[in-house]
């Protein structure tokens, strides 16, 4: 097989091991520093570390070294961080604020989920806090990935915590001791399942601040059978509720009859924002936790990456607000493009954008008639990626509900014509994040060709234009 077929260049991944939900996103001083979990022994999920890494343009990322390991508590599962830029904790030093890093200690043996924190004034090296956890847990209850946020009510900083099917919010002084706030049932609106990886953050819009709260849940299969389509593919799927937060818990205004999802593919699980940004910024992760420890790039000695950053946006649309999604690491990107006409052309890349006027059909294919083929409708657009490469090292990753993927279009919603669309798409060895809609229909999926794809079809009059992204 050709040698790195698999691993991406546009999108992050581990130099070698397993990675899964990106933690503790934030931007400070020019960088934005992406902390994730991570097993750096082997390319299944296994004791989970923090691995680290630095980036100024959002494509070329600094590894650092590991910041949180194992210990007597547990695991280092997902949190979040925090500048302390008062020094409310006490562990700054020199006049430098630490930066707060707040997980979950997970231990395996008794399923006690406890949080705890670390801290630095270096960003890089990280000592835990001597008197954790400070929150203690229950054993066997759900209680995990604190993310930490600040509180424009109260002044200070919130959180929320993901236990069980709630989402509940604290507050705190010093990052040391944490106050109980509220609770938000996740269930009374879109889906229901075990919440995981909360964000709670606002977004402007025309008619003012708006709040967002992101929840990561794993859908028990009854569930996912009551549900639509397109939230009946995988076990574990983000979806969103918009509403507002009074410093106290959030409370979803929209009150949305179907599930709102950050993703409508099947492949991004866990998303969650930068903080110190002043408009909301996410990464997912690119992955699904029904065959991630099965798929093919455990064969190159990695396993895991990170979707695009993206933009969020508020849309007014005809069935209320919803979150619209662009590029944010291509956004400033000096691009050649050529266009292409109705037709059939070499690829000579394995990393590429690709902007597609209209409707019609898109294939990606090679010498060994792998394909991966997505139709461009008026009223759905189909990934089918039941041709596109291996899928027998999974039953579920083959069944036609993962690999024929129909999303429902959002274009009438804003009042306008599909026909007339641009729909874009990044394709990076192994992964394709699409863009339509003006950004309602994000979709990501993966595919695992044998060889590189040689070939880009364009079919029924479809039209676009193909760019590189220096890397």
């Amino acid at each position: 097989m050709e040698k790195a077929i698999y691993r991406p260049e546009l999108h992050f991944t581990a130099k070698h091991g397993w990675i899964n939900d990106p933690n503790g996103l934030i931007f400070e001083n020019g960088r934005y520093h992406l902390f994730y979990q991570h097993y750096p022994n082997a390319t299944q999920w296994g004791p989970m570390y923090w691995g680290h890494a630095v980036t100024e343009d959002l494509l070329h990322w600094q590894h650092l070294p590991l910041a949180l390991a194992p210990d007597d508590l547990g695991y280092a599962f997902s949190g979040s961080a925090a500048i302390d830029r008062n020094n409310i904790s006490g562990f700054g030093k020199k006049g430098k604020a630490p930066m707060i890093l707040m997980y979950t200690s997970h231990n395996m043996m008794t399923n006690l989920e406890q949080q705890s924190i670390a801290y630095s004034t270096d960003y890089i090296h990280f000592e835990k806090y001597k008197g954790n956890p400070v929150i203690k847990g229950t054993p066997g209850l759900n209680m995990r990935d604190p993310q930490i946020f600040y509180n424009p009510y109260h002044g200070g900083y919130s959180m929320a915590l993901a236990v069980e099917e709630e989402v509940v919010f604290y507050k705190t002084e010093n990052f040391l001791q944490w106050e109980e706030t509220g609770r938000f049932h996740a269930g009374e609106h879109g889906l229901k399942g075990i919440c995981e990886c909360p964000d709670c953050f606002p977004i402007e819009t025309e008619e003012g601040t708006k709040w967002i709260l992101i929840v990561s849940m794993i859908i028990p299969p009854a569930e996912l059978r009551k549900n639509p389509n397109f939230a009946n593919r995988v076990s574990h799927i983000t979806q969103y509720y918009v509403g507002d937060f009074d410093g106290e818990t959030f409370v979803d205004t929209e009150c949305a009859e179907e599930p709102l999802l950050v993703d409508y593919g099947t492949d991004n699980y866990a998303a969650v924002s930068f903080s110190g940004l002043s408009k909301p910024m996410i990464i997912g992760w690119a992955d699904n936790w029904d065959y991630a420890n099965q798929s093919p790039p455990e064969e190159e000695g990695f396993q895991g990456k990170m979707t695009l950053s993206r933009n969020l946006k508020l849309v007014k649309t005809a069935e209320g607000y919803r979150l619209a999604s662009s590029f944010a690491a291509l956004e400033n990107i000096p691009a050649e493009t050529s266009w292409l006409k109705s037709g059939v052309h070499p690829l000579d890349r394995q990393s590429f954008g690709l902007k597609l006027h209209g409707m019609g059909t898109v294939t990606f294919r090679n010498s060994k008639e792998e394909k991966l083929i997505v139709r461009i409708e008026g009223k759905q657009i189909i990934i089918d990626r039941s041709q596109a490469g291996k899928n027998e090292f999974s039953d579920i990753y083959s069944l036609d509900r993962c690999s024929r993927i129909g999303i429902e279009r959002k274009m009438t919603s804003i009042g306008a014509d599909p026909s007339n669309a641009v729909t874009e798409f990044v394709f990076d060895h192994c992964i394709l994040e699409v863009m339509a809609d003006d950004g309602l229909l994000p979709a990501t999926v993966n595919v695992y060709p044998e060889y590189a794809y040689e070939q880009i079809c364009l079919e029924d009059g479809l039209e676009g234009e193909i760019y590189a992204v220096p890397v």
